[in-house]
């Protein structure tokens, strides 16, 4: 299956990082460094998942899944963050999940791997 996969981070490094482990597991990555960008982007290309930052600038990771949401979009989204997951209980919904950073890998290529297969 053709994994298009969406990373929005602000952060250079972590984008570089988390590109350089998942390109070859998944077929297709995507990079957004806002959640602005990130909605196109969803929009446009149609990824399979998104991986988002929460705390991010011109749009944060809330608002950006709250638009998608509301586009009728039900594409899982995993949080990767260092605020505490309680802080997003309100927004988690059957297609939204929580990691916290630093990211283990091996669990994140699973829950891909569960989301999109």
């Amino acid at each position: 299956m053709n994994t298009k996969i969406l990373i929005v981070d602000d952060e250079k490094d972590i984008i570089d990082v988390l590109r350089d482990r998942l390109e070859h597991e998944f077929s297709e990555i995507l990079v957004a460094s806002n959640g602005s960008e990130a909605v196109e982007i969803a929009g446009e290309k149609r990824p399979n998942i998104l991986i988002m930052d929460i705390n991010m600038p011109v749009m944060n990771g809330i608002e950006a899944k709250r638009i998608i949401r509301k586009s009728g979009s039900h594409i899982p989204i995993i949080f990767l963050s260092v605020r505490p997951k309680d802080e997003l209980i309100d927004e988690m919904d059957d297609n939204t999940f929580y990691m916290e950073k630093p990211v283990n890998f091996k669990e994140l290529s699973s829950v891909i791997n569960q989301r999109v297969n």
